[in-house]
C-alpha cells in the first residue's frame, strides 16, 4: 500500500535583490539579519529563501562572522582608493607639473614646440622611464587643472593628406571616358589625322 508523503509547506520565495545595489547600511542590516536568524538554529538555505539572498552569501556572511567576529559584517568602502593605482606617486606628478609649467619642450630638449598630450607622455617616459597612454595623460592633465595645445598636423602632413583623400576619390568615382575616334597614322609625316 502507498502511502502519499507528508506535504511540506515551504514559506512563499522571496524575490532575490541584488545585495550591491543596497547602501552599505541597508547591506549591514541585512548581515545582521543573516547573523540572528542563524544563532536563532535556522537553517542556511531557510535563511536564504526568508532574506532573498542566495545561498552562497548566507554561506559567506556566517562564515566571516565566526572567523572575524562582528567587525567582519561591518559595512566598508568598497572599491579603489583615491590616488589607488596611478602610474605616478605624489611626488613624481609634482616633479612633472612643475616642469611643464616651468619649461617648454624645447628647453627640454624634446622635439614639441608646445605642450601636447604626446608631448607630456614623452616627457613623463623621458624622466621617470614610465610609459602612459595618451589617455591616461588627459586624465592627469585634468586632475592638474594643465591645459595643453591641441596636437595640430604640420602643413606638410595635412597637405599629403588632402592628396591621398583626392586619390581616393578619384579611385572610387571613375573618369567618364570619351568614345574613341577612329584615326588614321600618317608614318611620313608622324602625325595623326581623326576622320569625322
Amino acid at each position: 500500500m502507498n502511502m502519499p508523503l507528508p506535504m511540506q509547506v515551504f514559506a512563499p520565495a522571496v524575490k532575490k535583490e541584488d545585495a550591491r545595489s543596497l547602501s552599505a547600511l541597508e547591506q549591514y542590516e541585512r548581515r545582521r539579519q543573516v547573523i540572528r536568524a542563524h544563532q536563532r538554529g535556522a537553517r542556511k538555505v531557510q535563511i536564504a529563501r526568508e532574506l532573498g539572498l542566495s545561498y552562497t552569501a548566507v554561506c559567506l556572511i556566517i562564515a566571516r562572522y565566526q572567523e572575524q567576529g562582528a567587525d567582519a559584517i561591518l559595512p566598508h568602502r568598497r572599491g579603489r582608493r583615491s590616488g589607488e593605482g596611478r602610474a605616478m606617486s605624489t611626488e613624481q606628478e609634482e616633479q612633472i607639473q612643475q616642469l611643464i609649467r616651468d619649461n617648454k619642450p624645447r628647453q627640454l630638449q624634446m622635439d614639441f614646440a608646445e605642450w601636447t598630450r604626446p608631448a607630456v607622455a614623452e616627457l613623463i617616459s623621458k624622466h621617470l622611464g614610465v610609459k602612459i597612454h595618451i589617455r591616461s595623460v588627459t586624465n592627469y592633465l585634468k586632475r592638474w587643472n594643465i591645459v595643453v595645445e591641441r596636437a595640430v598636423p604640420s602643413p606638410y602632413l595635412r597637405t599629403q593628406k588632402l592628396m591621398m583623400r583626392d586619390m581616393a576619390e578619384q579611385v572610387k568615382t571613375p573618369v567618364p571616358s570619351m568614345p574613341m575616334m577612329p584615326s588614321i597614322y600618317d608614318p611620313l609625316t608622324q602625325a595623326v589625322s581623326h576622320s569625322y
